[in-house]
């Protein structure tokens, strides 16, 4: 593991190095991912909020509505969905390069433990949420996903009832489901911005939004993709027919090729250990004990600058302990400090 943090961390420097050569060190989207990870947030939720305004729940209707989102309403909706989309996709983006780089540059131990483990779950969620966005539009290529994953769902012993049987035929199938679809679309979005506050919680100073021209730039560049390249539906889905080909995204949905080949039970317990493995990284093995912040009384004249600063409030004003005629003095809580 030490070597490949070493290997991660030079080549996080590298390419650190590089964009502070091209747009300085204040614009460098290295030191902004969890910033830029909120910013995307916002724009995945503005943007579904504009789509879900003209979103139909019927077993038909829900694919047309999408369609005219699409091509009737090209210069707002179509915009808006393919920037919901490629939104979702920089978040995703953002969330893996922010875990790669807190693990190369081994910011996850010590007391920096709790924003590890409250960002795992985090993956879960934003992948849960963009598989019910592709349910949604009810093209096969949801139909797809919707047979594989109820059929991956019915592996696990929660469920009484086979839930894969109401995609049997068009007949077996209603408009409450695209109603509760949207109501998972909204549910995990809802979830998943809780836990990220909690995930900056002990943060003294967490960094939620990124500087103004950063995040000006990156719409812009969304806004020239979604232009460019928009979103578009499959075919629609038709449970009475099987799809021959399905341009499936490799981005959002690499397993599902592997439901195909496996056992959904296996499929379960290998992700689940994964998950388990990554919680549970902070103490496995345990990281040698960092040196912690050291006090000059010679240079401290209790202003309280250094209490500001520090990210984990491991700083505090206490009493004077030298003969000078400064009333307080910075105090280091080496159970926080990093």
């Amino acid at each position: 593991m030490l070597h490949l943090k070493k290997i991660l961390r030079t080549g996080f420097e590298y390419i650190e190095d590089a964009f502070d050569s091209a747009f300085g060190p204040a614009w460098n989207p290295f030191y902004q991912l969890g910033a830029l990870g909120w910013f995307y947030y916002w724009i995945v939720i503005i943007s579904g909020i504009y789509l879900y305004i003209f979103f139909d729940t019927g077993i038909t209707d829900a694919y047309r509505s999408v369609e005219y989102l699409t091509h009737e309403q090209w210069y707002a909706g179509g915009v808006m969905r393919s920037l919901h989309r490629y939104a979702s996709d920089a978040l995703v983006i953002m969330m893996l390069m922010h875990l790669l780089r807190e693990f190369a540059m081994d910011r996850f131990r010590s007391s920096r433990w709790f924003a590890w483990f409250t960002g795992v779950p985090m993956l879960w969620f934003v992948y849960s949420a963009g598989i019910t966005g592709y349910w949604m539009v009810w093209d096969v290529l949801a139909q797809y996903i919707a047979i594989v994953t109820t059929g991956w769902l019915d592996t696990l012993p929660f469920f009484g009832e086979s839930i894969a049987r109401n995609f049997l035929s068009n007949a077996g199938l209603s408009g409450r489901f695209f109603t509760l679809m949207v109501l998972l679309h909204i549910a995990l979005p809802l979830i998943l911005l809780f836990i990220m506050w909690l995930h900056i919680h002990r943060h003294t100073l967490p960094r939620v939004n990124p500087p103004l021209g950063l995040a000006a730039g990156t719409l812009v560049m969304l806004l020239v993709v979604s232009l460019i390249k928009p979103a578009v539906s499959h075919a629609p889905a038709d449970l009475g027919i099987v799809p021959a080909a399905i341009g499936l995204d490799w981005f959002y949905l690499p397993i599902y090729p592997l439901l195909d080949r496996y056992p959904g039970e296996a499929i379960w317990m290998v992700l689940g250990v994964i998950t388990l493995l990554l919680l549970l990284l902070p103490w496995l093995p345990p990281g040698k004990q960092q040196a912690v912040a050291v006090i000059d009384l010679d240079n401290c004249n209790g202003c309280g600058r250094c209490v500001a600063d520090c990210p984990f409030s491991a700083i505090r004003l206490g009493p004077r302990s030298d003969n000078t005629s400064y009333e307080q003095e910075a105090v280091v809580d080496n159970r926080l400090c990093t």
